[in-house]
């Protein structure tokens, strides 16, 4: 899933997670959180970022 790589409803389901979860610190429109988070994952940004945090807790 983090690296864009999944079915569109699972991206999907990923995305609307983010979204709502993006609205709680203060990022309003949903569209947009949701589109951000498919490029994020599209991009492989969601997943190098795991592996940065998961390294930094070795």
């Amino acid at each position: 899933m983090l690296t864009g790589k999944g079915t569109d409803a699972q991206l999907g389901a990923v995305a609307v997670n983010v979204a709502l979860l993006m609205k709680l610190f203060g990022h309003e429109d949903l569209k947009a959180n949701a589109a951000q988070a498919i490029n994020a994952m599209n991009s492989g940004k969601a997943y190098e970022l795991v592996q940065k945090l998961a390294a930094h807790g070795k």
